[in-house]
């Protein structure tokens, strides 16, 4: 966000924050309207399209007639407690845990802060877990011998659902969808913010050819272009979720299952090789 900001205002154009009742009209038409409330005034954009990148919960979305979008959705049985900890990471690469106690993830923000995660119910109750006891939980699922997590003081923590969710198509009229308005993916793949900035980039390719060159080619297959990426990513982060956490009705069938995976990943240098390939988001035609 720092870095999006810097350049927005080197380029000497508006930034506008704290922005309040968004509306979209006339998006059927060549001259779509932004209408939105900003420090007790009332403002409208006339524009040439519309980006739809306000998150899962904008307006962007729900301003395409009914009937014309179709989703696709799954929620999970767990979700993630996530805490920022004011200590230095305890590993230079991302550990992720598999126990039957549960997934567990060790990340990094800095080399002065620390992520971590814990699978919980969706609607863990916060009040539940105290510092002490998340340090507990994290020791149980994360260590093993000849290796130390280092704890520190919490300064966030907090409680993330898990689901999977794609619209199709991404574009209607002048209105084109990009990020968590168009798709979420769980955050065991790491893909999320891989999506949006794609998104945006595939859309940004397509304006340039049409304002440089006239061309509408890139424009009208903007949502074909991202759904193949989409659904390689929602695919990937799917089946790592799967992998790597216990759900309530999961039985010691499905727990060899996930061992078995887990090993074949371990051994396998075409299964890593496939895993990696995912996770940095190699593409192809």
């Amino acid at each position: 966000m720092k870095d999006l900001i810097a350049a927005r205002l080197e380029s000497g154009r508006p930034l506008l924050f704290d922005v309040e009742d968004v509306s979209l009209h006339d998006l059927e038409s060549e001259r779509p309207r932004v209408r939105f409330a900003h420090e007790g005034a009332e403002e409208e954009l006339e524009c040439e399209f519309v980006a739809g990148c306000d998150g899962f919960h904008g307006v962007s979305r729900p301003s395409v007639p009914a009937g014309i979008l179709r989703e696709f959705h799954r929620e999970y049985p767990y979700g993630w407690l996530g805490i920022l900890a004011a200590v230095a990471p305890s590993s230079d690469e991302l550990v992720y845990a598999h126990t039957e106690r549960g997934f567990a993830l060790l990340s990094m923000r800095s080399p002065e802060l620390s992520r971590l995660y814990l699978q919980c119910a969706p609607d863990e109750d916060l009040e539940l877990w105290p510092d002490e006891r998340i340090w507990e939980e994290l020791q149980e699922r994360l260590g093993v011998d000849g290796w130390t997590l280092h704890e520190g003081p919490i300064l966030e923590k907090g409680v993330t659902p898990m689901r999977s969710f794609v619209v199709e198509p991404m574009q209607w009229r002048r209105l084109y969808l990009a990020g968590d308005a168009a798709h979420i993916v769980p955050p065991t793949g790491a893909k999320g913010l891989n999506l949006a900035v794609r998104d945006v980039a595939a859309l940004a390719e397509a304006l340039v050819a049409w304002y440089r060159d006239g061309h509408v080619a890139l424009l009208e297959a903007y949502s074909e272009t991202c759904l193949r990426r989409v659904w390689r990513a929602e695919h990937f982060s799917w089946w790592m979720t799967t992998m790597l956490h216990r759900a309530p009705e999961d039985d010691e069938f499905t727990l060899r299952l996930q061992q078995s995976q887990l090993r074949y990943l371990r051994t396998s240098r075409v299964a890593a090789t496939s895993l990696a390939e995912n996770y940095v988001g190699v593409e192809h035609a």
